[in-house]
């Protein structure tokens, strides 16, 4: 249950108000917070005929990216084009980190219901929105949160995640099975999967970037996580506060790695065939083959956010109650489980794919 103390209750309606007045619409407005986020506050605002979402931005001075800013931009990019699978951004307050977005009336996907269906309607939001990545107005979106252009970006990406980790102070029982976990478990796997990928390519296979005409335009945070199905069947999706230019490699392995509504591997071919051509299909399904259990890896630390003290500030923010003890217990948990599923993938792909030509 989310609770929000009373000034906080009419600072949040006064800005609504507001946000909506400044639409043209001259209305009481209620607002009622809606569960779920994690990074930031949601509210539905209600008028008499009406609906909105207000998202207000958790505020981390030590990120130098600005996520109320990203997400703006993002949605101003897509709708401008005509891409209309996310939310229609309306109004921006800078200055409150807020953004006021279209209600999406849907409801949430259950476990075990993410089809190749939905899967597809992913795809095809992913091909729509890189139609126009050669657009003027597409060079002025940055780069996706974590972006890796080249192996070695990855590595170091998933290298800079377990070290972070490992480095987090001990102060209850619960730190130290993270720290015991770590050592005995997560950073040998992670060895060994680094390795491979050093041994499985050339020296400059594994140092250069791929070309700026392979970067793609990624929502990022993708997954029926952040999702809607609407009365008529179709998936919207939203918080595209991560988004940008990414490697689409990433994008498609962060998809099915996804934990909390898998999508179905088997449904793989929709996204690699929306962001490859005919010519570059072989390459991406090759890289998506060699990096696949990497991204496992880099999932688990994912669901240990929790134990790191800016993760965590952001999630009691968005939730507006704190993380419990039991809370992280069952992450590590959720982290050790998966990488049992990790090491069977890792397993599978022990013969080195092989490069087209």
């Amino acid at each position: 249950m989310i609770t929000m103390a009373s000034e906080d209750s009419n600072d949040i309606t006064q800005l609504a108000s507001r946000l909506v007045r400044q639409q043209g619409i001259d209305v009481i407005v209620t607002v009622q917070p809606v569960k779920g986020g994690r990074n930031n506050r949601a509210f539905r605002v209600t008028g008499p005929d009406c609906s909105w979402l207000l998202k207000q931005y958790f505020q981390d001075h030590q990120s130098q990216r600005d996520r109320c800013a990203s997400e703006w931009d993002w949605s101003q990019f897509c709708w401008q084009r005509g891409v209309t699978w996310g939310p229609q951004p309306l109004i921006r307050d800078e200055k409150n980190l807020a953004t006021l977005f279209e209600f999406i009336e849907g409801r949430h996907l259950r476990k075990g219901e993410v089809s190749d269906d939905h899967v597809e309607q992913a795809a095809q939001f992913v091909a729509e929105v890189n139609r126009h990545r050669g657009h003027p107005l597409a060079r002025n979106l940055s780069d996706a949160a974590e972006a890796c252009f080249s192996i070695k970006d990855h590595v170091n990406c998933v290298d800079r995640r377990i070290n972070r980790l490992s480095s987090l102070p001990v102060t209850d029982p619960i730190d130290a099975q993270l720290q015991e976990w770590l050592r005995s478990s997560l950073i040998p796997a992670w060895g060994l999967i680094a390795e491979k990928l050093r041994s499985s390519v050339e020296p400059d296979q594994y140092e250069n970037s791929i070309l700026q005409s392979e970067h793609c335009l990624s929502p990022s945070d993708f997954g029926f996580h952040n999702a809607l199905m609407t009365a008529t069947g179709r998936v919207r999706f939203f918080d595209f506060e991560y988004a940008g230019w990414d490697d689409p490699a990433k994008l498609i392995c962060d998809f099915f790695w996804q934990q909390d509504l898998p999508a179905p591997r088997e449904s793989m071919h929709h996204l690699v065939e929306a962001l490859s051509t005919p010519h570059s299909r072989s390459e991406l399904e090759y890289r998506v083959k060699l990096l696949f259990p990497l991204f496992g890896v880099k999932w688990c630390c994912l669901l240990l956010n929790e134990f790191v003290r800016e993760d965590r500030l952001r999630r009691e923010f968005a939730q507006s109650m704190p993380i419990s003890d039991n809370r992280r217990a069952q992450q590590l948990e959720r982290a050790n489980h998966l990488l049992l599923t990790v090491h069977d993938e890792f397993d599978s792909s022990r013969t080195t794919p092989h490069h087209p030509s």
